[in-house]
């Protein structure tokens, strides 16, 4: 069995893997598509240019928040939190509500210890993440990556 597929088994089964995180199958198809790992979030200054990209853990859209979304992604280097204004929320709404591995053109913000990414552009990645049943050989159940927590 492929690590892959042995990933796709976890996450069908169980919800979660100790393997490796399934973005570090796909970091090549990433790299090639100009996308720094999550961790470039954090590292990054204030105002800086980032295309990053991660599976959607959560959506949230609070009613206090006037139409402002924000969304945490992850990748195998950790988490990134994403500010996605109404203005692009209305022109990207079905990728922002939809996409599953999402790529995200933004800039840094950051405020002390606290860093967000504020979207210029959301891409669905679906087709990368397709790579990842590929790598497995046999596709099996890819519903685990259809999982996100929507507060919206």
């Amino acid at each position: 069995m492929t690590e892959g597929r042995e990933i796709i088994e976890d996450y069908s089964h169980v919800g979660l893997t100790l393997r490796r995180q399934p973005l570090a199958l796909l970091r090549e198809d990433l790299s090639a598509l100009k996308r720094v790992p999550c961790r470039a979030a954090d590292t990054a200054w204030d105002g800086q240019y980032v295309q990053t990209a991660g599976l959607v853990l959560v959506r949230q859209m609070p009613g206090a928040a006037k139409g402002v979304m924000f969304m945490t992604i992850e990748d195998e280097t950790g988490v990134a939190n994403l500010v996605i204004w109404k203005t692009l929320y209305e022109k990207q709404r079905p990728i922002a509500l939809g996409a599953h591995l999402i790529g995200v053109d933004g800039r840094i913000q950051r405020e002390g210890e606290v860093v967000h990414l504020v979207a210029y552009k959301l891409h669905d990645l679906r087709d990368v993440l397709s790579g990842l049943e590929s790598r497995a050989n046999d596709p099996g159940d890819m519903a685990w990556a259809k999982c996100s927590r929507n507060f919206c």
